[in-house]
Order: structure tokens, then C-alpha cells, then sequence
């Protein structure tokens, strides 16, 4: 689309290089690292696909420069010069695609996890960390702080050596840069705390060794918070000041815009809540006092989106993270006007932040291949074209028609609904979560580009399966809601998460809302979904605390927040024993005590689903071949259907 972007895909110079275009990959953690914590063949992969897809600029990241900085098992560290040839080989691989690459070198200070490395976290001050990690650090000595000062020289001689571009200092999330800049977690009385000018002393003298390490041919740039969100804490302002001083070092060649302390309100959370753009007013601030690049990303998922805010100066270049993890070719194909083909963000955190936290490789809900490159991220075309029956038209049943039909298969797909989509359809109802149709969007048009034949409204049977007359049935008929065999759980005033959205109840008054141990988005979606048309809502749990899944992917604080400020009571540890009429028995399974609660107009389960794979039994053994995937199989979430979609479609 000749002249939608004028500014998108225009070069630009940092430093003494030249980057061919103003979209970034900017440094996450993705836990791809080997036993010994040093990054591996798959991380090199995984940025290559981003540096092949067309972004101009990679920031690898983040990684440690000590031992005592690990935050997470798979995390990334560059302390031993072990790190040197796959340095160099990151390097080739990126710069082979045309595209400019940096590392991210990072000291976690009271944000690590000492369980990892037996080691204490460090920090300016004894200050407890979030509740993330909770140890108690040692208060830093002045030698400790020569030593971390000698551990980034040390790492950014290695960026050096393998012949990378350059480094950016990890200045933000609340890591040991920050920690030292702000008076909340930095109360010493020496020359490294009190005043602005003594507090930003430790990360003057990063700044100083790493630019002394490599010379000044290559990029030096630092991630740098606009707001602490806790009080007391630094604000814009406060970083503005730091961001005019960092620039009158004459060291730095660009300010990118970070997050802030994991304890600060919006440290993790970047859910679909969140607003596109979150943190572009602190860029802004940052372009009103230097004259250096400044990054922007946080919550930039498309193009246009990038475009605008490069065209309103809110930014230099566009940090598409999420959104190219998601499709590794937004690029190239906004760049070839092909916008209906990218593959969004939803910003659903499962694949990404879900998994991190828990521990696990990262991958994501919208595209299969993620952390896979080198074993999946290829289709073969197909040597035998086969006829492919797709019984179900949800994420699982148009994944698995999407691969197949790109390898080259006839494909034909039936969907009882007039609609495709399946739950998504369901779960775009609730607040805040109809960016989760970008799942329906991508695949439907998919359907429509790729030829596949779809009929909508219709029922398949094993008579209409025998009549066409397939090579392969693949069955994706999802799954239904259960109903657990509690006495009263089939009276008239008891519903599913299912009936409230589709509005095929009447909901009363006084409302609870069971969960069945799952604590993930249908319970808590329809809590808030019903507490904002006027219903007392309490949710009733037998887990420890409400919504337990949402917090690996850093939505419970802000899903409490929202909540808790509409009346929505919660009831943890608590065992639905029974219902009579409008009263409930329930359990408090620590005290061991039975307590009734009375007047609740409606009750409305969220006891989970149960697989729908009553045609896939029918045909068992009565088609040439047959496949099940997705709900139907084992009732989960979207995240496993389109990987189970896209690993079938690939073998078919």
C-alpha cells in the first residue's frame, strides 16, 4: 500500500549504524537457555525468523551479567565467555537477514530468585523484594558494586568480540539500575544513595564501562522507566531529569522506554485491559528533553498503530514484541499491503508471560511455532493430495484446515453454527476480552485466501461423512460444559458461564458463582460481566484464593482491582456441598466447618467442559483415517487447540 507508511519503514541511525527500518524486537525472557543458563541454537533461530520476517532492529534479551541475578530457570547469562560463539553465531544469523542486533545485559539485583543460584540477590538497600521473590537482599558493599560494574564491562567486551552491534543496559523493571535511581528501594547514606546525583552514580559507572569495553564504533543505549507506580516513588519527571543526564554523558546513542518495579501496578501486567500504547506518554516525555532516538514499545501490536505513533513523534522507532512473536512477518507483509494476513497479538498472555512465570520455554497461542523454528516453523508440500473432512469450525478445527490446506490438501470444513469461531465467540463477550476474536479474525480470512471449502449451519453426521467420501476426517467438535452430580445442580436457577454469555438465562438479583477449581477467565469474566449490570455477585472457590490462574499471567492485580471496586465478594477455600432452592451448603475445607448461604437467586457453575466426541466414536473405525484434536479430545484452552491444529495439519 504505497504511501501508508512513510515513516515505518524508513532507515535510521543510532549511533554509528544505520537500521534499515523503525520496527524493533525488543528483549523479553522466553526460558530458552541450556542447563548451563547460556543461550542455545533455538533462541538463535527464534530471532532469526524475526530478523528474516523484516524487523530492522534485534534486541536479544534479557541477559544477566552474574550468577546472582537469575530471576528464572531458562534465563539467559552472559558472565562466561563460554557465551562467546553463540554470541557470534546470533550475530551471523541476524545480520544475514539484513537486520541490526543488540543484547540486552541486565543485573536483576533484589528481582532474582536466590533458590537458583544459592547465591544472596543483591540490592542498594536491605529492602524486601515484591511478592514475586520476597527474600530479604544484602545491602550492597562498596565492593560488591565494583564487581557488578566489572561483570557488564566483562559482558559487553563479549558483544564486542563476537562481533554483535552493540548492548542496551537493562535500566528498567525495577532491576539494579533502577533500584539504585529510586529512593524507594535506595536509602544509603554513602556516595551511591541521598541525592539524584549520588544515586545515579552506579549506572553512570555501567554506562562508563560498557562504552570503555567497546569502544565507540558500537550502539550503547539503556531501557530506562517512566514512572516507579508506587508512591513515593520516582515519576516522569523524575526520569526525564535522569534521561537529560544519561544524555550529557555523550555515551549513550538512545533511550528506550521500560517498565517499572514488578511491585508497581502495572510492573507485569500487560493483559488486554491494558491500553494499546501504555507506556507512549512516558516517551513522549523523554523526546521533550533529549535529542537522542527513544524506543517505544509496551502494547504496539499493528502497524498502523506504529506508524501513527512515529508520525505523531511519539517515538523513533516502534517495539513490536508480543506482536511479532505472534507473526515474525508483520514486516514484510504490512510492507507488501498485506494487513489482512498478520497474525495479531490478542495480548492473552498464555503462551508468553503465562509460561515464563511458571518456569516454561515460551511459545504463544497464535502461532504453534514459537521456540520451534528449526523443527516446525517449515511446511513440506505435500507428496499425495489427500481429500480432509474438518468436523468443526473453533481454533482447533481452522488451524489444522489452514496448515493443511497451505501443504496442498483438498479441504472441506462443516460447522453446526452460522458462525466460525467456537468458544471465542463466547469468550469475546466478556469485558475486556474482545481483542480474543484476533484468534477468529486471522483464521476466517485464512479459510477465505486458502480456498478451504466451509459450510456453515450445518450438522455433520457419519451418514453426511460416508457421503462425501474423504481420504482423512479430522473430528474438532470441541466440548460442552459439565454439570458436577451435586444434589440441586439440575434445578432451574443453576447455569453455566456458557448460558449467561449467550444470554439464554435469566440471571437474578443475588448471584454465585462457583468455580469448579479451574480459577481462570470464564469464572472470573462472568463475575465482572454480571457485576456490571447491577447483580450482586460473590464468587465461590475451593482453591486458596480467586482466579489463581490469572496470576501467571499477571492479570490478578488488575482483574482484583476492577472487581473488587464493582462489590464482587470472593469465598476462597470453600466446597459446594449442595444446593436446595436459593440456599447453598458449602464447606470451608480448612476450619472443617458446613455453613448454608441463603438468597442467591442464581447460581452459575464454572465447573470446566467435558470433550463433545460423540461422532468421533461413530466413525471410529469406519473411515479410511481419523484424527480428533482440540476440545474434543481433552477440554483446555485455545492455546494447546491451535498447537494440536497446526502439529495435525503438518502430518496429514
Amino acid at each position: 500500500m504505497e504511501g501508508q507508511f512513510n515513516y515505518l519503514f524508513t532507515p535510521i541511525k543510532i549511533g554509528t549504524k544505520t537500521i534499515k527500518n523503525r520496527i524493533y524486537f525488543g528483549p523479553h525472557g522466553t526460558m530458552f537457555a541450556d542447563k548451563d543458563y547460556i543461550m542455545d541454537d533455538r533462541y538463535v533461530e527464534y530471532l532469526r525468523a524475526r530478523a528474516k520476517g523484516g524487523a530492522g532492529l534485534i534486541i536479544a534479551g534479557m541477559m544477566t551479567v552474574m550468577e546472582n541475578a537469575r530471576d528464572f530457570a531458562g534465563i539467559q547469562e552472559i558472565h562466561d565467555k563460554r557465551v562467546v560463539p553463540m554470541l557470534r553465531k546470533l550475530a551471523e544469523a541476524v545480520h544475514n537477514e539484513g537486520a541490526t542486533v543488540l543484547v540486552q545485559l541486565c543485573h536483576t539485583g533484589r528481582e532474582s530468585d536466590p533458590e537458583l543460584s544459592r547465591l544472596p540477590a543483591w540490592s542498594p538497600s536491605a529492602i524486601p523484594s515484591c511478592a514475586m521473590f520476597r527474600d530479604v537482599p544484602k545491602e550492597m558493599e562498596e565492593e560488591d558494586i565494583h564487581e557488578v560494574v566489572r561483570a557488564f564491562k566483562r559482558a559487553a567486551s563479549f558483544i564486542k568480540e563476537a562481533g554483535l552491534d552493540g548492548v542496551e543496559i537493562h535500566g528498567g523493571s525495577g532491576y539494579l539500575p533502577q533500584q539504585f535511581m529510586s529512593s524507594i528501594t535506595n536509602i544509603r547514606t554513602d556516595e551511591y544513595g541521598g541525592s539524584l546525583e549520588n544515586r545515579l552514580r552506579f549506572p553512570m559507572e555501567v554506562i562508563d564501562a560498557a562504552r570503555n569495553a567497546m569502544g565507540n564504533n558500537l550502539i550503547l543505549g539503556i531501557r530506562l522507566s517512566g514512572d516507579d507506580f508506587i508512591p513515593g516513588g520516582n515519576g516522569i519527571d523524575d526520569y526525564k531529569e535522569i534521561a537529560r543526564q544519561f544524555e550529557a554523558t555523550g555515551k549513550i546513542d538512545f533511550i528506550h522506554v521500560g517498565g517499572p518495579f514488578y511491585e508497581g501496578i502495572y510492573g507485569l501486567g500487560m493483559g488486554m485491559q491494558v491500553p494499546l500504547g501504555f507506556y507512549t506518554p512516558h516517551a513522549v516525555g523523554f523526546k521533550e528533553v533529549v535529542d537522542l532516538p527513544v524506543l517505544n514499545d509496551f502494547r504496539i501490536n499493528d502497524p498502523v498503530q506504529g506508524e501513527k505513533i512515529l508520525a505523531d513523534g511519539q517515538g523513533d522507532m516502534v517495539g513490536m514484541i508480543r506482536a511479532l512473536i505472534a507473526d515474525p512477518e508483520l514486516p514484510n507483509k504490512a510492507m507488501e499491503g498485506r494487513l489482512e494476513e498478520i497474525r495479531s497479538c490478542i495480548a492473552c498472555d498464555q503462551g508468553c508471560i503465562g509460561r515464563v512465570f511458571k518456569g516454561k520455554s515460551m511459545t504463544c497461542l497464535q502461532n504453534a511455532t514459537v521456540g520451534l523454528e528449526q523443527k516446525i516453523g517449515t511446511l513440506a508440500p505435500v507428496s499425495a493430495k489427500k481429500k480432509v473432512l474438518i468436523v468443526g469450525g473453533g481454533p482447533a478445527g481452522m488451524e489444522t484446515a489452514r496448515v493443511a490446506r497451505l501443504r496442498g490438501h483438498e479441504v472441506i470444513l462443516y460447522e453446526k453454527e452460522k458462525k466460525l469461531g467456537g468458544q471465542v465467540n463466547i469468550a469475546v463477550k466478556a469485558p475486556g476480552r474482545a481483542e480474543f476474536g484476533g484468534i477468529t479474525r486471522y483464521l476466517v480470512k485464512q479459510m477465505e485466501l486458502l480456498g478451504v471449502k466451509v459450510n456453515l449451519g450445518v450438522t455433520a453426521t457419519s451418514e453426511l461423512v460416508a457421503k462425501e467420501n474423504p481420504d482423512a476426517v479430522v473430528i474438532a467438535t470441541g466440548s460442552n460444559p459439565f454439570k458436577p452430580t451435586i444434589p440441586g445442580a439440575d434445578q432451574s436457577n443453576v447455569v453455566s458461564v456458557r448460558d449467561v454469555f449467550l444470554k439464554l438465562v435469566s440471571v437474578g438479583e443475588k448471584v454465585a458463582i462457583i468455580d469448579g477449581g479451574e480459577a481462570h477467565w470464564p469464572c472470573c469474566s462472568a463475575a465482572e460481566y454480571l457485576a456490571e449490570r447491577g447483580r450482586q455477585v460473590e464468587i465461590i472457590t475451593p482453591l486458596l484464593f480467586v482466579g489463581m490462574e490469572l496470576a501467571s499471567t499477571a492479570d490478578l492485580m488488575p482483574f482484583y482491582l476492577r472487581v473488587r471496586a464493582k462489590g464482587v465478594e470472593f469465598s476462597p477455600n470453600m466446597l459446594l456441598l449442595g444446593i436446595s432452592g436459593n440456599t447453598l451448603t458449602v464447606f470451608d475445607i480448612y476450619a472443617g466447618v458446613t455453613s448454608k448461604k441463603e438468597g442467591i437467586n442464581t447460581i452459575v457453575l464454572a465447573a470446566g467442559n467435558r470433550a463433545d466426541d460423540k461422532l468421533y466414536k461413530e466413525l471410529k473405525g469406519k473411515v479410511k483415517e481419523l484424527h480428533r484434536v482440540g476440545d474434543c479430545v481433552s477440554p483446555r484452552r485455545a492455546l494447546e487447540a491451535i498447537y494440536e491444529g497446526y502439529n495435525l495439519g503438518r502430518i496429514l
